[in-house]
């Protein structure tokens, strides 16, 4: 039977995977969610057999009320497959969802430094030149 997965080791490659830095959250239902990037990119939740892969989204319930909205890539049933196919699979989806998402940023207008969209203003001017004036 081929080596399976085991849990400490997709967390140690999706930890390596995902943009840095990495936080960790403990769900109330047993599952961890790893976010990646700052600003945040890649959103990948963990249960003890299913892992799902997403790019991180915003959309907004008020002028100043973000809300995560996360845009689902794919979902591996890791525990029911060869370590190796488990691994690239999960490594494929974090990077097409980490491209994604670099995708829709924008220079900002000021510094010129690429922006993630909510971080920009109406005027194309991002939160951290906003700041500085």
């Amino acid at each position: 039977m081929p080596d399976h997965l085991e849990w400490e080791a997709l967390l140690v490659s999706l930890r390596h995977e995902l943009p840095q830095p990495v936080r960790e959250e403990a769900a109330g239902d047993g599952s961890i969610l790893l976010t990646g990037g700052d600003p945040a990119e890649v959103l990948v939740r963990l249960t003890r057999g299913v892992a799902t892969v997403s790019e991180f989204g915003v959309a907004w319930a008020g002028p100043n009320d973000p809300v995560v909205r996360p845009i689902v890539f794919g979902t591996v049933h890791w525990r029911r497959m060869p370590e190796v196919h488990a691994l690239s699979c999960l490594g494929s989806l974090v990077r097409a969802a980490r491209d994604a998402r670099r995708a829709k940023y924008e220079p900002c207008g000021a510094c010129g430094r690429p922006t993630a969209p909510e971080r920009l203003y109406d005027d194309g001017v991002c939160a951290d030149c906003r700041d500085a004036s």
